[in-house]
């Protein structure tokens, strides 16, 4: 019988000095399902506001995992950003966090129509839905839920994918479809807003243009009656 996904991260919480605080730690000290365990504790600050600020970097780490996770290598971040020692507190309190959170997933999630979980297929569309997700979450976008809903998404794929549960990962694919759905609709505002604004300065142009052309006008009539 396999450990619990939270039992395997509270042996992380408040560990001794000599442990780094890095996620190349966490990848090595989380056995086999160490890639999908930080997944979730990189997804975790943006499903909960415990650590602002840090969708870029976390969300190219996300890329890096899922890119590893598609061709099948083992967990491994570059050092600039796997071996980049996080503070005590700050670590600490997304680990208690996640581990909170999959205390609760633990009550819903098992083992069940999951023997696809682990083909070739699986894996690889599983990563690239992961790293879209994770792209999405690296943009600056100062927009509600654009961190938000693709962390949910990585989220529920990684623990279902972890615990073959091929039941509950159809609903982290609902919150990744429902990602690209919501970022299509900004982008459409987007660019209507940037339409509408050229519409705006063409307009003014159009007007400076003709308030010149009069005043032409006007000056030529003047000069011809001197």
């Amino acid at each position: 019988m396999r450990e619990p996904l939270s039992n395997t991260l509270k042996k992380m919480v408040g560990a001794g000095d000599g442990c780094p605080r890095t996620l190349n730690a966490l990848l090595s000290g989380t056995g086999g399902r160490g890639i999908f365990l930080v997944l979730v504790f990189l997804s975790l600050p943006f499903c909960l506001p415990i650590l602002p600020g840090v969708s870029t970097p976390f969300g190219i780490a996300i890329i890096l995992l899922a890119v590893r996770k598609m061709f099948n290598l083992p967990g491994r971040l570059p050092s600039i950003i796997g071996d980049k020692e996080f503070e005590r507190d700050t670590f600490d309190s997304i680990l208690n966090n996640s581990v909170k959170v999959l205390n609760s997933f633990e009550k819903v999630v098992h083992p069940r129509f999951g023997d696809w979980l682990g083909g070739v297929l699986a894996r690889i569309l599983n990563s690239v839905t992961i790293l879209i997700m994770g792209i999405l979450m690296a943009l600056p976008l100062p927009v509600p839920l654009t961190n938000t809903i693709p962390a949910w998404a990585i989220l529920i794929i990684a623990v279902s994918t972890a615990e073959a549960d091929g039941a509950l990962i159809w609903l982290g694919y609902l919150c990744a479809l429902g990602s690209v759905v919501y970022f299509l609709m900004i982008w459409k505002l987007v660019v209507e807003a940037w339409n509408n604004s050229m519409n705006i300065w063409s307009v003014i142009a159009d007007s400076f243009y003709l308030v010149i052309h009069k005043w032409a006008l006007v000056m030529d009539a003047f000069i011809g009656m001197n």
